[in-house]
């Protein structure tokens, strides 16, 4: 237990949970956020509520809302160092945000977690960093943020797993020797300028040097797999599992990789229990239950294994710990349709459908798009919901450029299809699945991959009357 003499009071910082967030009132987007009052009244009482394994509830600090004489620079330093939990709000980008945050991921290896703003663009050094989403306004819901930041904080003390990136990456370098690092930078380098192969050479290269490297493995088998190589991304994968077997990421990549592989081509005959990739993705949760893009995966696998309820079930637990990330809770509203024989929306999912509206719309304004092309399929399947019938179409045939392989729009074409076999359900399905066409017909890929667009068919004739949705 770590604890600090403050005048009379012992100060006992394993009850301590340091907020890491910008103060006062600060950009974000093109908004002016009050992050003092984010505080007060969103942050502080989630946290309140957090009870300790032990007995007890964790307790919220920030440095400017300590009232002591000394050093404020170095009270700062002790949070970071010795408290039993950090909260970090990378919502506007704040440069002494990420500083305290590099310094908590450098002396803690666990007791981290990050949030943002729902929207809140994230740049393309941090993607792979698992930031749970939030919302202050209106009070309903804060009130949902509150709830959601008191379970995240939760789980993640009573699992107490490894969240810090560098302490993981110089743990594999203590223990094999060597440094890679200079090979990694480079391939990042390569990455920014779209020069893949040579990223990928580079990232085989320092797998080379450091065979037993999960980290090294992850990122080459997600490079390889987001250029549609997937047998190759598999092998990466399973090193990486191999090397450290409780690694939840490289579990849930294998699961996907694996379910990929066997319905590449022609589509096998569905395999009912356990479908391809199953065990990896139950394991990968088994490990982090939080890991929403786990149960989302698993919720794929499931629904082409044609077991529909159980994938209902994932998608849901998945959207429920995202706190609504587009993915999950678009495929949890077309699976509830299909049970239900209609497309029906509740409160809560019209409040998740508006806040995934305003992420995705943020994510495509960035440059490049975050999250390419899903954002543009996910924004154009909620226009879709909202009657926007021209939007749709026109967010599809974006995507459709903007992807990388052919599989990526065929996968978004095949979510919609999946009440085909009920035309009578809704006919919003049966306009999706016509827009959808439509769109795949304008964008081919060549064998390299490179886009080139087809010649458009008449507008007219891809319109059909608005969708209108069961309120």
């Amino acid at each position: 237990m770590h604890s600090r003499q403050r005048g009379k009071a012992v100060f006992d910082y394993s009850k301590i949970c340091f907020v890491i967030m910008p103060f006062n009132k600060k950009s974000v987007g093109d908004r002016k956020v009050d992050f003092d009052w984010i505080y007060n009244h969103v942050f502080e009482p989630a946290i309140r509520k957090v009870v300790l394994p032990e007995g007890g509830t964790l307790q919220p600090r920030r440095t400017d809302k300590d009232f002591f004489a000394g050093d404020i620079s170095l009270e700062m330093f002790h949070y970071i160092e010795y408290s039993r939990f950090a909260l970090a709000d990378i919502s506007g980008l704040n440069v002494n945000v990420f500083y305290e945050l590099g310094a908590r991921h450098r002396v803690r290896m666990s007791g981290t977690v990050i949030f943002r703003q729902t929207g809140a663009p994230i740049p393309f050094d941090i993607q792979t960093i698992k930031a749970f989403p939030y919302e202050y306004e209106p009070e309903a819901q804060a009130e949902e943020s509150r709830a959601f930041i008191t379970q995240v904080l939760t789980e993640s003390l009573r699992q107490n797993r490894i969240d810090s990136p560098i302490r993981i990456a110089l743990s594999v370098q203590q223990q094999q020797g060597g440094n890679v690092e200079e090979r990694l930078r480079a391939a990042e380098n390569a990455i920014r300028s779209a020069d893949f192969e040579r990223a990928i050479k580079l990232y085989r290269e320092a797998s080379g040097d450091q065979p037993a490297n999960p980290l090294v493995r992850m990122k080459l088998g997600t490079l390889l797999k987001d250029r549609g190589r997937w047998r190759d991304a598999l092998e990466q994968f399973d090193a990486a599992v191999n090397a450290q077997p409780d690694y939840a990421e490289a579990w849930r990549e294998k699961g996907i990789a694996e379910n990929k592989i066997a319905w590449q081509g022609a589509p096998p005959e569905p395999v009912s229990s356990p479908a391809p990739g199953e065990d990896a993705l139950r394991r990968a949760i088994k490990i982090d239950p939080d890991d929403f893009d786990a149960h989302a995966s698993l919720g794929g696998a499931l629904k082409r294994a044609h077991r529909l309820a159980e994938a209902g079930e994932s998608y849901a637990r998945s959207s429920e710990v995202s706190n609504g990330h587009p993915y999950p809770l678009l495929n949890e509203l077309k699976l509830r349709a299909h049970a239900m024989g209609r497309f029906q929306l509740d409160p809560r999912h019209r409040r998740a459908l508006l806040r995934a509206d305003r992420d995705r719309s943020v994510q495509i304004a960035q440059d490049p798009p975050y999250d390419r092309p899903w954002c543009f399929f996910d924004l154009a399947e909620i226009r879709l919901y909202q009657g926007k019938v021209d939007e749709s179409l026109d967010l599809i045939r974006e995507g459709l450029k903007q992807s990388d392989a052919d599989w990526q729009g065929e996968t978004f074409l095949a979510s919609l299809r999946l009440l085909e076999p009920r035309p009578t359900t809704c006919w919003v399905w049966r306009n999706a699945l016509t827009f959808c066409d439509a769109g795949m017909s304008r964008v081919r890929f060549d064998t390299a991959g490179s886009p080139r667009t087809a010649r458009q068919p008449s507008r007219a004739n891809s319109r059909s009357p608005q969708p209108r949705l069961s309120s």
